[in-house]
């Protein structure tokens, strides 16, 4: 049940020593907290980011690693949830989530098979071809790149492919190794004085702002100014207010993959970032390897309020091999050896919580991104960084994921 990614990586080897006390102390180290412990390390604050096994090894080393804009939705759809002005703030916030994300590793140097290819939203139905023509129209109306293709011309864009409608290419999007990107990323932030604590399991969080302690499960204990949760849904009730308890939910998200194909087959697989269904299924290729998660909507309940990513659904994996054999006739014989899971953690409107949480000065959230934490989370550090250093954060959009919009409900 370990990731592709997780299996090929190699581990961080955080020391493990852990301070007497910190400015700020941020539990989990997946790319939420390491991005939030670069950035202020970077502004000079003593950070410590305190994760319950090895840096990654969760839902950020438990996807299919791609990287994409406007919530995976088609943007006619955002457009409609949002409004205009919100989708088009949305969207900003993406695309600039990318470009600082590029930034960063190229400035770093950090190898972790980045490919700005783009992303291919499939249609496979006539009825989704006609809302990617839609989508497509709005893009247009707004002067973001893309490029609309008809069946009859996808054969060049996905030669493996077969009984698709058309697709929409937006250049934006692009796919990573997550897991060499997140710890290339944590040792970035150990040269810029940040201090990483692996095998340290929060037990309990206790005092107010300037003075908590942080207990953990072992008996140490850690003082901290600003306690800042990164933990996805898998530590909720270490929020004392209560909000992450009321507002975030988990639901399990499933991969299969390939072992490397022949170079021949490989090659009918661009490396786009690619998604079917209303993006509810997701694939790509990594290093020869065909990989492909989604059909959590096919099975009774959805897979939601699973905490458990150390086990897989069977039909879940039946209903990915049936959609491959389906679409891609070249895969119909290929075995699918490597299976995961991952748990990811949801909100009511589908936007991450980015910010302090309100009763609880000095408590704040990076979290929740409902399956897109990738393309959200290295700039939404930034901004959180921002917001403990200067008390706001600069980038515009960010008031979009502020988690008072809750209690205000």
């Amino acid at each position: 049940m370990t990731s592709l990614w997780l299996a090929e990586s190699a581990p961080f080897a955080a020391p493990a020593e852990l301070p007497a006390a910190t400015d700020v102390a941020i539990v989990g180290g997946g790319i939420a907290g390491v991005a939030t412990a670069l950035h202020l390390a970077g502004h000079g604050v003593g950070v410590t980011v305190l994760e319950q096994g090895a840096i990654s090894s969760r839902a950020s080393g438990r996807n299919d690693g791609q990287l994409l804009l406007g919530l995976g939705e088609h943007y006619h759809r955002i457009h409609g949830q949002f409004g205009a002005e919100r989708a088009r703030q949305l969207w900003d916030f993406l695309r600039d989530n990318h470009a600082a994300l590029r930034g960063a590793l190229a400035e770093h140097g950090i190898d972790c098979g980045l490919d700005q290819s783009g992303g291919l939203r499939l249609a496979e139905t006539g009825h989704e071809w006609t809302e990617l023509q839609q989508a497509a129209e709005l893009l247009a109306a707004e002067g973001k790149p893309h490029a609309l293709v008809p069946a009859t011309e996808l054969g060049r864009w996905l030669p493996g492919g077969t009984g698709f409608h058309g697709a929409l290419h937006l250049p934006g999007e692009a796919i990573v190794q997550p897991v060499d990107m997140v710890r290339g990323l944590a040792r970035a932030a150990t040269e810029a004085g940040a201090s990483f604590v692996e095998q340290a399991s929060v037990a309990s969080i206790d005092g107010d702002s300037g003075d908590f302690t942080v207990r953990l499960g072992d008996g140490r204990s850690l003082r901290a100014a600003i306690v800042v949760h990164c933990t996805s849904t898998l530590a909720r009730e270490l929020d004392r207010t209560g909000m992450l308890q009321r507002t975030v939910f988990p639901f399990r998200g499933q991969v299969i993959a390939t072992d490397p194909l022949p170079a021949a087959i490989a090659a009918q697989f661009p490396a786009y970032a690619m998604s079917s269904n209303f993006c509810y299924e997701y694939f790509r290729v990594s290093r020869r390897r065909f990989v492909i998660g989604g059909k959590r909507w096919s099975v009774p309940g959805e897979e939601v309020g699973i905490l458990d990513d150390r086990t897989h659904n069977p039909q879940v994996t039946q209903n990915l091999l049936a959609y491959v054999h389906e679409h891609f006739p070249a895969l119909r014989d290929t075995p699918f050896p490597a299976v995961w899971t991952g748990i990811m953690a949801g909100t009511p409107d589908g936007l991450p919580l980015v910010g302090e949480l309100p009763g609880r000065s000095g408590t704040f959230a990076l979290l929740a991104f409902n399956g897109y934490g990738l393309s959200f989370a290295f700039l939404a550090g930034r901004c959180l960084a921002e917001m403990i250093v200067d008390g706001a954060s600069r980038h515009p959009s960010i008031a979009l994921f502020a988690p008072r919009r809750f209690q205000e409900r």
